[in-house]
């Protein structure tokens, strides 16, 4: 138990470690194009929070809120941005909606023998509301924070028509399924070796049942 709690938490930092760093990457190339899309970060956070149960569900966009938190940090000119209640909080809940978006859709098309269909839809489908969620959230408590709450509808309006925003979508449409696909993969690494322990300690348990019951006839018999 404590093996397993040492390596989701190394695995959560490596994770935490990836975002950050593709969210300054990003954010350092798009600038001189002046254009902000998270089109790194956000499917991976996404990916991180569908490809297992729904417990992690919440984990990818709050390491991606932590991220963005720092970031602002960083730089004095986004000290406003780095506040918990509009970097961080939004955030939390990508992971949420993008998570029963694609339970929901794989439940549906389980059955369906097409791959793409049963496999790739479900997460590129969770990708676009993971990142649908991340805009409409962070731009409400950007302007809530700012004291332009009534400004939302006509900002969210203005990003849907910028050209960033679909840029973004297709990113997490096409990358999200290719991430969870991946975290899959390396989940399964780990788990026959939990499993293997589980299935030895069980053998065990039963040897040593056979053993004790034998050594007890032995000694009835002496």
């Amino acid at each position: 138990m404590k093996k397993d709690k040492a390596h989701f938490i190394a695995f959560v930092g490596v994770m935490a470690a990836l975002i950050f760093v593709l969210f300054i990457l990003e954010s350092t190339l798009l600038a001189g194009v002046g254009v902000t899309a998270c089109i790194l970060s956000l499917p991976v956070s996404i990916a991180l929070s569908i490809y297992d149960d729904w417990h992690k569900s919440f984990l990818g966009g709050t390491l991606l809120g932590f991220a963005s938190c720092l970031f602002c940090l960083i730089l004095p000119s986004f000290v406003f941005y780095a506040n918990p209640l509009i970097s961080v909080l939004p955030r939390m809940f990508i992971g949420i909606t993008a998570y029963w978006t694609y339970f929901g859709l794989s439940r549906l098309f389980g059955k369906c023998k097409n791959k793409f269909v049963n496999e790739k839809l479900p997460a590129a489908v969770a990708g676009v509301v993971g990142s649908v969620t991340n805009t409409v959230l962070y731009i409400s408590a950007v302007n809530i924070w700012s004291g332009n709450a009534l400004g939302i509808f006509s900002q969210l309006f203005e990003i849907a028509i910028a050209i960033y925003f679909p840029i973004e979508l297709a990113a997490c449409f096409i990358l999200v399924p290719v991430y969870v696909t991946v975290l899959k993969k390396v989940n399964k690494k780990i788990a026959p070796s939990k499993t293997g322990a589980g299935v030895a300690q069980k053998n065990f348990m039963a040897e040593a049942s056979v053993c004790s019951t034998f050594n007890g006839g032995s000694k009835g018999a002496k």
